[in-house]
């Protein structure tokens, strides 16, 4: 019992201090509060809610699966997983959540449908932007050789290695398939990157473990 009451008041603590902005703090107070309390949930949610504010993605998402473990009825895990997603632009995964945390029996109907609504409007977006964007780098790469053509003529006239005609649309062409294949990759950069922030983060004191180890003589 007293165990729960140090808990209760290590959380509020770290409630007040996500008030003041210190996340960090925050999130040493529910850890030592979650030691109390190991399998209370709306810690585990806050704890999580916090992560999330200092972009400890990874560590959000070990929280709300960890949720769904010790409370897979309840709509609790599903949501916080779905706003984990969506702040990392994984918008198809956040729907897909909010959409099974709205059939939960003690979910906020309207805060998922809300969500559900805002996650189908910013995966059109992204998917308009997935389709778009290659031609856009295409048209860039089309102005910005014209204006090197328009240049290299007003500076040598006729006498340019490019005045012939052919070479000019080569050089267009050229161009427009550079800024084409720069978007893509750009896109593909921008897809995967959304995917490694939710990776478990570089462990610098891994290698050091090799000192412990005895050498061979």
């Amino acid at each position: 019992m007293g165990q729960n009451k140090n808990a209760m008041s290590l959380r509020q603590t770290a409630k007040d201090c996500m008030k003041d902005g210190r996340q960090t703090e925050a999130f040493l107070h529910f850890s030592h509060a979650l030691m109390l309390d190991k399998e209370n949930v709306e810690i585990l949610s806050e704890r999580s809610k916090c992560c999330s504010e200092n972009l400890q993605y990874h560590f959000a998402l070990e929280d709300a699966k960890k949720i769904l473990e010790l409370s897979p009825d309840s709509w609790l895990g599903h949501v916080r997983l779905a706003e984990i997603y969506l702040a990392t632009a994984n918008y198809q995964e956040a729907l897909g959540c909010y959409q099974t945390g709205f059939q939960c029996m003690d979910s906020d109907k309207v805060h998922c449908k809300t969500q559900m609504d805002r996650c189908r409007k910013e995966l059109a977006i992204d998917s308009r932007t997935h389709m778009q964007l290659p031609w856009v780098g295409s048209a860039l790469g089309i102005i910005v050789s014209s204006m090197f053509l328009v240049l290299d003529f007003l500076a040598h006239g006729s006498l340019s290695y490019l005045a012939h005609p052919i070479l000019k649309v080569g050089v267009c062409g050229a161009s427009a398939t550079a800024g084409y294949w720069v978007a893509r990759l750009y896109r593909a950069y921008t897809l995967r990157l959304r995917g490694q922030i939710l990776e478990p983060p570089l462990d610098l004191l891994a290698d050091f473990s090799l000192l412990d180890k005895p050498h061979k003589d």
